[in-house]
């Protein structure tokens, strides 16, 4: 393993889930998200019921109501915390989970933060004609931007030999 070229992928619960430890771990220089997130005041009008389960996500309903509107972050500050490292989006155009209008919604409001890090390309994104899915061709990009990122030269960081 070599820790300077780290990767997360996830699909549905996991595309949400790999965009977490990307956001708190800067050793994750790529991240690929299917069908993973949208804003939370788009999803389902901003109930977020579905989110918060006693295994999974509880103080979305125990401090914030299942409100998307009371969260303290959206997905677009999950983004930004990523950037200026690299992120695939597989959102499809019949994802009735996460509407894709809601997912363009935290794109466009990212754009500018990777534009200005100078990483404008690095948050990437496709919106295939499919349901709630990662058609096999969206896999092969999906692959081909993480190997991209991964065989850059990667600077290793402080304490890690390699």
């Amino acid at each position: 393993m070599d820790p300077a070229r780290i990767g997360c992928i996830g699909h549905s619960l996991g595309g949400h889930n790999a965009l977490f430890p990307a956001a708190f771990d800067t050793r994750v220089s790529v991240v690929v998200t299917s069908c993973g997130f949208m804003s939370f005041r788009k999803y389902l009008g901003g109930n977020l019921a579905n989110w918060s389960q006693p295994v999974y996500m509880p103080r979305i309903a125990d401090a914030y109501g299942n409100d998307g509107a009371r969260m303290p972050f959206d997905f677009q500050d999950v983004l930004a915390a990523i950037a200026p490292r690299a992120v695939f989006v597989n959102a499809p155009l019949k994802d009735t989970n996460f509407d894709v209008s809601g997912v363009r919604q935290c794109l466009a409001a990212v754009a500018p933060v990777y534009e200005f890090l100078g990483a404008k390309g690095q948050c990437a994104a496709v919106h295939p004609d499919a349901a709630h899915s990662f058609p096999p061709e969206c896999r092969e990009t999906a692959y081909a931007f993480i190997d991209a990122v991964l065989r850059r030269p990667a600077l290793v960081p402080a304490g890690v030999e390699r």
